[in-house]
């Protein structure tokens, strides 16, 4: 009789035991997934814009465009082969005449500002067949509302805000003040290089 109750008290220790070890087994288990659900994650999305600011000319594929004047006299009435192929961009020169060359429009999602140069072979002026400074014809160019005279042999304009092809294109023109009397019938040229950069 003892020795069935020995038996019994070891047999509820041992339940006892066991129950405890899957007790703490479970608040070990808990604990662990309590400490894994509590890290957090940091992750950061970094997008790159690239910059974008060009012009686009709709009278030049490359940038670059020559003008032709011409001052009436006997030569250039006759047919001239080198210029009748650019009949249409040909203008007669006189005081206070403008003439236009074509469309421009930007390009840009700069809010800042940037620059429009233009690049003149002759330094602003156009320039007969010879070169000769002396027969040269000062002219300024425009570029919408702006106008600019050459300094250095360029013109210059600034700009800033974006915008895109729904904005309303800028007409380009030369515009010629007045012609030296030097100046002889004949045809002048000068060529243009246009470009654009940030500021």
């Amino acid at each position: 009789m003892y020795q069935q109750k020995e038996e019994g008290k070891v047999k509820g220790f041992a339940k006892k035991s066991i129950l405890a070890v899957l007790a703490l087994a479970a608040i070990a288990g808990a604990y662990a997934q309590k400490g894994t659900s509590s890290q957090s994650t940091t992750i950061q999305i970094v997008a790159v814009v690239p910059t974008v600011l060009r012009l686009s000319l709709d009278f030049s594929q490359n940038g670059t465009t020559q003008v032709v004047g011409f001052i009436p006299g006997a030569e250039t009435l006759r047919s001239n082969v080198s210029y009748s192929k650019n009949s249409s961009s040909r203008f007669e020169i006189k005081s206070g005449v403008s003439f236009e060359l074509g469309n421009a429009q930007i390009f840009s999602n700069l809010p800042s500002s940037y620059s429009i140069i233009v690049y003149s072979a002759n330094g602003g002026t156009l320039r007969d067949a010879s070169g000769d400074a002396n027969g040269a014809i000062p002219y300024q160019l425009r570029l919408g509302a702006a106008i600019s005279s050459a300094r250095g042999g360029m013109f210059s304009f600034v700009a800033s805000g974006k915008s895109s092809k729904y904005n309303a294109p800028l007409k380009v023109a030369i515009s010629i003040p007045s012609v030296p009397p030097t100046a002889a019938s004949g045809f002048y040229t000068d060529q243009l290089m246009f470009s654009v950069s940030a500021n």
